[in-house]
């Protein structure tokens, strides 16, 4: 009787040493996570572009200005005009965005 009792304290202990033994396994050969992925957008770089909004250039006579305005033209580009080029693109019929 004891030595069926020791048998199956040892059969019990060596099926808890391998689950054990299988799940350090698993989680030494997963490769540590950097962290998740997400949609999540970092608003630094929208800030220093924000910043940095006078500094565009007139897409017509290439001067600095603070605004543009932006046009679709007919082959589907963008271009950002000042206020001074703004009676070219109504000549084209181009669409304001």
């Amino acid at each position: 009787m004891q030595y069926a009792a020791f048998l199956i304290i040892l059969l019990v202990g060596a099926v808890v040493y391998t689950v054990y033994r299988s799940r350090m396994s698993q989680e030494q050969s997963d490769p540590p996570k950097q962290g998740k992925a997400s949609n999540v957008i970092s608003m630094e770089g929208h800030r220093k572009a924000k910043q940095n909004a006078a500094d565009q250039l007139c897409s017509s006579c290439k001067k600095k200005n603070g605004k543009l305005i932006f046009y679709a033209q007919d082959d589907g580009s963008v271009i950002g005009l000042c206020k001074d080029c703004k009676v070219k693109a109504k000549k084209r019929d181009m669409l304001p965005l």
